[in-house]
């Protein structure tokens, strides 16, 4: 079950435009990786959690390694990693240095068959936004018994700020407390 909240955000190119109504994931908890691989050995699996650390340790070490030698990784499945550079612009190509041009190598995931299209499995559950969330559990721990959710916020929101796109990275940015 994948909950979401609703974050009201406006268009930052057509500021005039009336915000719309976003669905933002809400991650549930972070598994991490001794947890995931203790998962894994769960599924009737004939290895241990320790066994499948030290693969997923190493897969990580070897995929680092590959990437860097300018290979493309495919994991059938999982999908394929590769690199992607951004860069500023030189003048002219003999004035191009990567030293100084290049800013940052980033791994983009292209999604295997098993990724391809989660919609058609997922179900979504409604929960309140991270904002409100705060609101609540301050309340909670001053031992308030009432919560107003109508008043603007200035607490800002731990996470993306990207107001205009519709990115699921797990908060809320929108203006509206009550969604």
């Amino acid at each position: 079950m994948i909950n979401y909240s609703i974050a009201l955000r406006g268009n930052p190119i057509k500021p005039e435009e009336p915000k719309k109504a976003y669905a933002v994931a809400q991650c549930t908890s972070v598994l991490p990786l001794d947890k995931f691989a203790g998962h894994i050995s769960s599924h009737g699996c004939v290895y241990q959690r320790a066994d499948i650390m030290a693969i997923l340790l190493m897969a990580v070490d070897c995929m680092k390694e590959q990437l860097l030698a300018g290979n493309k990784v495919e994991l059938g499945d999982l999908g394929s990693f590769y690199v992607s550079l951004s860069s500023e612009g030189a003048d002219t190509a003999a004035d191009f240095r990567p030293d100084v041009h290049i800013r940052r190598v980033r791994v983009i995931w292209e999604c295997g068959s098993a990724f391809a299209n989660l919609l058609d499995e997922a179900e979504f559950n409604l929960v309140s936004s991270r904002k409100v969330q705060a609101k609540v559990l301050k309340a909670v721990k001053s031992g308030e018994t009432t919560v107003d959710l109508t008043e603007e916020s200035t607490d800002t929101d731990s996470g993306s700020t990207d107001s205009g796109s519709t990115d699921d990275s797990g908060s809320d940015s929108g203006d509206n407390p009550l969604v």
